[in-house]
């Protein structure tokens, strides 16, 4: 009978191991997605960030060398194109701009908005229309664009689907509505007020795009999440319940020999540290695993530890308290 307890309690806490690594990993990874917030709302944005101001020009046609010379530093110019089926905009950017990851090839370069040429950078599900000399090209406009890159992420997302063209003297017409990215609001501000470049504007409202269309499914992604993440919860409680279950008679049999109450809770926490501790361990160690290679997401130490240390906190007194509910209810 000993040797069959013995497997049952070796089973179980493997059990426990399982169940509190996979609560544990739901919440690191989650944690170590919200690290990542400024990406994940670029990209649910179509790579607009929060300064982007959205603004219709009353100029059918723009002078392209005048508005590159007049565009601040640090600061990204997007031509809205229209075309059925298919998010085309034209860029072009001066200073510092953090481009989308890029799966092959370049983003562009200042030379491609000086030399007014004929590049695009696409995203990786756009069907190539033409190759030439082992050179891919995109047309728009009746205009051959030669792909230079191709951007994308280990997740779907609207990017997937974007045909960035460098913004240049032949395209620039073809669009009357902008979005401008500066270090500032203001600075946008100024840029779009010079009327002799844009005659009258209007700036309206961004599209209202939120963080949870980055994946291409909808709101059902946050409801998903938090039940998931709930079971896991509740799945690690019962477990863990259960687990004390099994430490019933031990603490019976030392409440019997004059165990303190607080003896007790110390010797029950002890053995569930250690599984406690592999648990964290597993679960940071898969969180990484998981978002480094598949999610692009960045890990750092800080938050890292910081979850692992509340995680370790939450099952400590969860066990400590539900061991002490168990000794007073005799």
């Amino acid at each position: 009978m000993n040797n069959i307890r013995i497997t049952r309690v070796k089973i179980l806490d493997v059990l426990l191991f399982i169940a509190i690594t996979l609560f544990s990993f739901a919440c690191l990874f989650t944690l170590f997605y919200n690290e990542n917030v400024n990406l994940v709302k670029k990209l649910s944005n179509n790579f607009y960030d929060d300064n982007a101001l959205s603004f219709k020009t009353s100029k059918t046609e723009l002078d392209f060398s005048s508005l590159y010379e007049a565009l601040p530093n640090d600061t990204v110019l997007f031509g809205r194109f229209f075309r059925q089926g298919e998010d085309i905009r034209g860029v072009i950017y001066k200073g510092d701009y953090v481009p989308p990851k890029l799966i092959s090839g370049r983003f562009f370069s200042e030379s491609d908005f000086i030399s007014n040429s004929h590049v695009a950078v696409i995203g990786r599900d756009v069907p190539i229309n033409k190759t030439i000399n082992e050179k891919k090209y995109v047309e728009y406009n009746h205009m051959d664009y030669e792909v230079i890159g191709i951007i994308g992420y280990n997740i779907p997302t609207r990017i997937d689907r974007t045909i960035l063209l460098n913004l240049n003297a032949d395209n620039i017409t073809s669009s009357v509505e902008y979005i401008v990215s500066s270090s500032t609001i203001q600075n946008g501000l100024n840029f779009i007020g010079n009327e002799k470049m844009f005659g009258q504007v209007s700036v309206y409202d961004k599209e209202n795009v939120n963080i949870l269309h980055i994946i291409d499914r909808g709101n059902n992604q946050l409801i998903t999440s938090i039940i998931f993440i709930f079971v896991l919860f509740v799945n690690s409680l019962s477990v863990m319940i259960f687990w004390n279950e099994k430490k019933n008679t031990e603490m019976k049999i030392k409440w019997s020999n004059g165990y303190t109450k607080k003896k007790i809770l110390i010797d029950v926490w002890k053995d569930f540290f250690p599984i406690l501790l592999l648990s964290l361990i597993s679960a940071l160690g898969s969180s990484w695993f998981f978002g480094k290679n598949m999610h692009d997401v960045e890990l750092s130490l800080q938050p890292a530890m910081l979850g692992a240390t509340i995680l370790l906190l939450l099952f400590s007194f969860l066990v400590i308290g539900i061991s002490y509910i168990k000794m007073t209810q005799r």
